[in-house]
């Protein structure tokens, strides 16, 4: 299976709450480069999965959009997941070619060390909308297929 990891794009700082901050015009515009880059390169998820933070949910709905795809909303994705919950609820979807998961940082880092079966000290650096391939195999550690950082984008 692949799994793309995405971190949402950039939010604005203010908002009733954490959770509700959307994407900023910067956000949109990071959103929408990444949904062209995997249709530039016909990387289709079959499923996608958000953290239902908003600026989460709005950079998801942009990919999706592009790829014609909806948009599954995950509470065990927001801003505290562990490596652990987020294998056991992406183990559901074993059966799924490619997944894109939108997440926050440093979760989505801590998992990317994890699955890549490192510490979780020397977890990835997801800046804001940056992208990552790994190829995920039964009983094996995750390959790094590819990490392309929003400023590559």
């Amino acid at each position: 299976m692949d799994l793309l990891l995405l971190r949402h794009a950039d939010a604005l700082d203010y908002a009733a709450s954490d959770r509700e901050r959307p994407l900023s015009p910067k956000g949109h515009q990071q959103a929408g480069l990444v949904a062209e880059l995997l249709a530039t390169y016909r990387v289709r998820p079959t499923l996608v999965l958000s953290s239902s933070a908003v600026r989460t949910v709005e950079t998801a709905t942009t990919v999706a959009l592009a790829l014609d795809l909806p948009v599954n909303r995950c509470d065990w994705a927001l801003p505290g997941m562990t490596p652990e919950e987020a294998i056991e609820e992406l183990g559901i979807h074993l059966g799924a070619p490619c997944l894109l998961l939108v997440g926050h940082q440093p979760d989505l880092g801590d998992l990317a060390a994890s699955l890549l079966g490192r510490p979780s000290t020397q977890h990835l650096n997801f800046e804001k909308a940056s992208l990552a391939h790994l190829s995920l195999r039964p009983g094996q550690p995750a390959v790094l297929e590819a990490f392309i950082p929003c400023k590559l984008q």
